[in-house]
């Protein structure tokens, strides 16, 4: 700022002597003198015209001197209007200098700045080839753990369909066996039966109605091969009515045999299991009859039957199997999959026969009831084809002996059990600490088992 202000007051100088110089370079010539003339009174005019005439001489030396001066000090200024125009160009070098400087600064920080982005592109780059790595590694690993516990769940599920199959195949070849032996001595039982009722009945009542097809008008012939299934469905129940079904089979081939359902809450689904494939195994027909009410197991039995009958007030009860199961998360996880596989089992024939899905009989189960016991009578169950044929009569005609004993020596209609356990269920019923009547039922022998059972007052208990 103090350097601008010099410079101009320098050349404010430089400019007044240049504006002096030219005024004064050629003085005016004096006015001629006036003509003698008479004296006369001056002008104020007159009087200042004469005054400058006079001083003229004296001002030209005066501006003369001061035009010299001008000169000199024009000439410093010259002098340092050069020093300032050489610093100019200096200081215009020295910043044309510091910006190519700049410049190359610059250009080097953009290249090394174009460098580090490509080393963390790549780096990047690398980075994410990595994780993709280390992700299609991952995505590996569980496809293949998920195949390895698939296949795993596989074996087992086939291991244990083989145990369940042998298991009832033990059991139905061991009936069959039993049923075979007692086979031989079925003649002399018939005769020895005929012998005893001869003396109760006339001969017209001692032969049973023997009807390949049964179902006559609305009545239902039931002959004297006859399979009674009551009470819990355990595993001695299903021995005792597997081989009675053997037996019959063994017997004649032709006529059917009926399974007679009074009342049976359900019970053990690998033992209704037994049942279900003895039954397929008959050559012989097998009916099931349900007279009174038939829940779970039992109801899984008659719904998939060759053909089942009942009176129009006859309940029949589907649900849910229970499995009881207790342990750590991992066996309790263990028996929800064995139990979910049970299920599956046990109830998709029933769907299947109703012509919808498991899982949309298992939604009307609680569509019907909060609980998910789904009850209908007889002529219900019909239109919904839980039961084949609504009866309006049911006719023992194998019914013809009932005050002689059978003796035990020479007929033996059902295997090593018990007189008293003939119905396969010889449970004793108990009184709890509240006074409370109930069944302990028997422990499960298959470790892979569940009950199926129906029991809304807790009668029937597990130990």
């Amino acid at each position: 700022m103090e350097l601008e202000k010099k410079r101009f007051s320098r050349f404010a100088l430089f400019g007044a002597a240049l504006v002096l110089s030219g005024c004064i370079s050629e003085p005016p010539p004096p006015p001629p003198a006036p003509p003698p003339a008479e004296p006369e009174v001056l002008t104020l005019e007159q009087i200042v015209s004469e005054a400058m005439s006079t001083n003229i001489p004296k001002l030209a030396s005066e501006e003369t001197h001061s035009v010299e001066e001008a000169k000199t000090e024009l000439g410093r200024l010259s002098a340092e209007t050069e020093a300032l125009r050489l610093e100019k160009e200096l200081i215009e070098a020295r910043l044309a200098l510091a910006a190519s400087e700049n410049e190359r600064a610059l250009a080097s920080m953009q290249l090394e700045k174009t460098a580090l982005e490509a080393e963390c592109a790549d780096a990047a780059a690398k980075v994410a080839e990595e994780i993709a790595g280390i992700t299609e590694e991952r995505m590996e690993l569980e496809r293949r753990l998920a195949l390895e516990t698939a296949q795993s769940n596989l074996r087992i599920r086939e291991k244990q369909e083989r145990l369940d199959e042998l298991e009832v195949a033990s059991r139905a070849l061991k009936a069959e066996m039993t049923g075979k032996a007692m086979s031989t001595s079925f003649s002399v039982a018939v005769a020895d039966k005929k012998e005893q009722l001869s003396k109760l009945a006339p001969a017209a009542a001692l032969t049973p109605k023997y009807l390949k097809d049964p179902f006559v008008d609305g009545t239902l012939y039931i002959s004297d091969r006859r399979v009674a299934l009551n009470g819990p469905v355990t595993d001695a129940l299903a021995e005792s009515v597997c081989e009675q079904l053997y037996f019959y089979d063994n017997q004649n081939a032709d006529y059917p045999i009926f399974l007679v359902i009074d009342s049976s809450p359900g019970g053990s689904v690998a033992a209704g299991y037994q049942i279900q494939k003895a039954m397929q195994s008959c050559r012989a027909p097998v009916y099931v009859v349900v007279k009174n009410f038939a829940a779970s197991m039992a109801a899984v039995i008659a719904t998939t039957a060759e053909r089942s009958f009942c009176f129009s007030n006859t309940q029949i009860l589907h649900h849910q199997i229970s499995s009881g199961v207790q342990g750590n998360l991992t066996v309790m996880r263990e028996g929800v999959a064995k139990g979910e596989l049970w299920y599956k089992r046990f109830l998709e024939p029933v769907a299947r026969k109703m012509g919808i899905s498991l899982e949309e009989l298992t939604k009307q189960m609680y569509a019907h009831n909060s609980d998910g016991d789904w009850s209908e009578t007889g002529t219900r169950a019909v239109e919904l084809k839980w039961i084949d044929h609504l009866a309006t009569r049911i006719e023992e005609t194998g019914v013809i002996s009932i005050a002689e004993k059978e003796p035990e020596a020479k007929i033996k209609v059902l295997p090593a059990v018990p007189a008293s356990k003939k119905d396969g269920n010889a449970l004793a019923e108990k009184t709890d600490a509240q006074g409370r009547r109930y069944v302990e039922l028997p422990v499960l022998e298959n470790p892979f088992d569940f009950w199926a059972i129906y029991d809304k007052n807790n009668y029937y208990r597990t130990r």
